[in-house]
């Protein structure tokens, strides 16, 4: 008898060559006892069977483990491709659908039923100081089906003067004690807004933007529940000027802060959580020198000229974001951080100056998860930042715990690509003395170019072994260092 494994079309196949005197089909088809002279042969027939059973069952393991490796590199892949799709999809064009009007048509009737009972789908007004009647119709209508819900006011063009009325005055004025949300877009006067005084009991947030020079009536210092200010956009591209606030209730600020009295606003402002703060007038140089202010609650700063740092004590601060991080201003982070005694975790360094002073002061935050820097002109080459924040065998690690990571470089073409890459393979696959291993890479250019051809293949190489990397676009890559408010 002999036993071999022959190599087929489709896969291994097994045969046993038996002696043709051995007539076992009789035995495999009836209950019939072997003989005690054909169980030696059985037997090997069964041992050497099981053996090769064994080989293919290793072969079939090994090649599943493979298959479920290749399974999950391509799912990795497609969820990147599908990630890149989305930064281009027609839809991220549209405006949100949150205000009104909105027509609703060619539904059922109970549908239509539900729609029109419910208050909250009808609480968000857009008000203007068009005066036809089909639009003030639309208002009174959807005023009624709020019923009794808080209102969502957005002004889009309200009048200049208490004198210039139009219908939507008569009709939103008198539901000032349901306004919860307040966003006014407009260059004109706010003497409309008086005789609100006094009425705004449900108001929580409110918005003004585009209205440099404009002159506002104190009626929101008098809003029991007001907690959210914003004075300007997300890049504080435009000015609005200064209104009165409740500060001490407030806890989510936007806008400009005024520099001729900020120590008032700073001891009153006991409350706030988040603050996205530049001065009403571009400054040089140093505030007046004081005694720093404690702010207990603030979790989340967001400068532009960043000599505020050292009238601050924050001892809760976990984000901090410099939207210009010159080095003097890297300088003044460092004994904010000393004085606070706060766990800063999350850093975001705008048109950051690259040098010594920022690897000094990264030194110093062993606990950040999250780093943003955006590369200047100006400063020197960052050569050297890359090759200290790259894992080697020294005890002394920069930054240990960073998962996430988002750099910005003015010109992709330009970027040092040995030292950045060296960085990044450092930080995916290694994690010496207990370091947190990069989750997260994110590149942009901020000149919104394309990457050169060899880094897109540098880094979808990255991908290819697993590793979460991908290209922003700038306007993607700037949302990321905020808004906080």
């Amino acid at each position: 008898m002999s036993l071999e494994v022959q190599p087929g079309n489709s896969a291994t196949q097994f045969s046993v060559n038996l002696n043709h005197s051995l007539d076992f089909s009789q035995l495999l088809t009836s209950n019939d006892a072997p003989l005690d002279s054909d169980i030696p042969i059985i037997r090997a027939v069964i041992s050497d069977g099981e053996t090769h059973v064994d080989a293919l069952n290793k072969q079939i393991h090994d090649l599943q483990l493979t298959l479920a490796g290749l399974v999950q590199r391509r799912d990795k892949m497609a969820e990147q491709v599908r990630q890149h799709h989305a930064i281009v999809s027609p839809v991220r064009r549209l405006p949100p659908e949150k205000r009104p009007p909105w027509h609703v048509g060619h539904i059922c009737q109970s549908w239509r039923h539900t729609a029109l009972c419910y208050p909250l789908l009808w609480s968000s007004v857009a008000v203007s100081s068009t005066s036809s009647p089909q639009y003030t119709t639309g208002v009174q209508t959807q005023l009624l089906r709020s019923v009794n819900a808080p209102l969502d006011i957005y002004c889009g063009n309200a009048p200049y003067t208490i004198d210039a009325y139009s219908s939507w005055f008569a009709l939103v004025i008198p539901q000032s004690c349901r306004w919860r949300t307040l966003h006014i877009h407009n260059l004109g006067g706010f003497d409309w807004l008086r005789p609100v005084e006094g009425r705004l009991d449900q108001l929580e947030e409110l918005t003004i933007t585009s209205c440099f020079g404009a002159n506002i009536p104190d009626v929101f210092t008098t809003a029991p529940n007001l907690r959210r200010a914003i004075f300007t956009d997300t890049a504080f591209s435009d000015r609005s000027p200064f209104v009165p606030l409740p500060w001490g209730q407030i806890t989510h600020y936007r806008g400009p802060y005024p520099p001729e009295r900020p120590i008032d606003i700073l001891k009153a402002a006991q409350k706030l959580l988040f603050w996205e703060i530049d001065f009403s007038v571009h400054a040089d140089a140093p505030l007046n020198p004081t005694t720093p202010t404690l702010l207990p609650r603030l979790r989340g700063l967001s400068v532009g000229i960043a000599f505020v740092l050292s009238q601050l004590t924050t001892p809760q601060l976990e984000t901090l974001v410099l939207r210009i991080a010159r080095s003097l201003f890297l300088s003044i982070l460092l004994p904010l951080i000393h004085r606070s005694s706060c766990t800063l975790n999350k850093l975001v360094l705008m048109q950051c100056e690259i040098g010594p002073e920022l690897i000094h002061v990264l030194r110093e935050l062993p606990a950040l998860a999250y780093l943003l820097v955006e590369r200047s002109r100006n400063g020197s080459n960052p050569q050297e930042f890359f090759q200290a924040m790259t894992f080697t065998g020294a005890t002394s690690i920069l930054c240990p715990n960073l998962t996430t990571m988002v750099y910005g470089h003015w010109s992709l073409c330009s970027l040092p690509q040995d030292d950045f890459l060296t960085m990044v393979r450092s930080r995916f696959q290694s994690s010496p003395n207990g370091a947190s291993r990069l989750g997260s890479l994110r590149l942009y250019d901020t000149f919104d170019k394309l990457p050169p051809a060899d880094l897109l293949a540098q880094i979808a190489m990255l991908c290819a072994e697993g590793f979460d990397a991908a290209f922003l676009d700038y306007q993607d890559a700037v949302s990321l260092g905020g808004p906080l408010v």
